[in-house]
């Protein structure tokens, strides 16, 4: 069993090298098939056909919708695009993982690679913090680091650090984990119990990428003051 990075292609350009790793080739896998997939639904529901489709495109849409209006509220509707991506994309890295036992480059869930989460969390909070910026002003963004006193600053600039650390090690633990358990199982056992194993893969990658996304609107939530109209 072996689930760690590992160098498929090592190219030297200058004095650089640069090197293509399974995570790497399977992140670019994982989004193309959600950019294909995504388009292909997009395309359905502006068509209204083939019906099926559609209707999947309009259901998925409105569980996005009712998700971030669940914590953001009314005024979060603007940033579902960005949490539906960052849904879609986290929740194809984790399922990608469910083919890893093929042994095919490619096929396994970058999220059991810690860049991989830590780049995902960055781009979370990078996100929630311009936002705000952009929302609130500079000057505003930056007295919040100040309440409710001045003797606050410290804490509340860990509190913000701490913040993309803890969504990188609960992805990657929870999913690194996973997967241990998952090619453990494959191992030692060919019939009937892997498939067990399969489904709660399954049903883990869906959760990781639905806390994820929750726990960045609850951050962006927290910042903008959205649910109490704050400013």
């Amino acid at each position: 069993m072996d689930i760690s990075q590992k160098i498929l292609l090592n190219l030297k350009i200058g004095n650089f090298n640069v090197a293509l790793s399974n995570t790497f080739l399977a992140s670019c896998i994982s989004a193309l098939l959600f950019i294909i997939i995504a388009i292909v639904l997009g395309m359905s529901a502006k068509r209204g056909k083939p019906k099926r489709l559609a209707y999947i495109a309009e259901m998925i849409y409105e569980l996005l919708n009712n998700f971030v209006k669940g914590i953001l509220g009314e005024k979060g509707k603007s940033y579902a695009p960005f949490i539906g991506a960052l849904f879609g994309y986290i929740m194809f890295s984790n399922l990608l993982g469910l083919l890893s036992p093929l042994g095919i480059p490619g096929l396994t869930a970058p999220t059991t690679d810690l860049s991989v989460t830590a780049s995902f969390a960055i781009i979370g909070i990078i996100y929630v913090h311009s936002i705000s910026i952009y929302l609130r002003g500079g000057l505003n963004y930056i007295k919040h680091f100040f309440k409710p006193s001045f003797f606050m600053f410290p804490i509340n600039l860990i509190e913000e650090i701490v913040k993309p650390v803890s969504l990188t090690v609960r992805l990657f633990g929870n999913l690194f984990g996973e997967h241990v358990v998952y090619e453990i199982t494959f191992a030692l056992i060919s019939f009937g119990i892997p498939v067990l194993i399969m489904a709660l893969g399954l049903f883990t990658g869906l959760i990781q990428a639905y806390v994820f996304s929750m726990l960045v609107m609850v951050y962006l939530s927290e910042l903008l003051e959205l649910n109490e109209g704050g400013k």
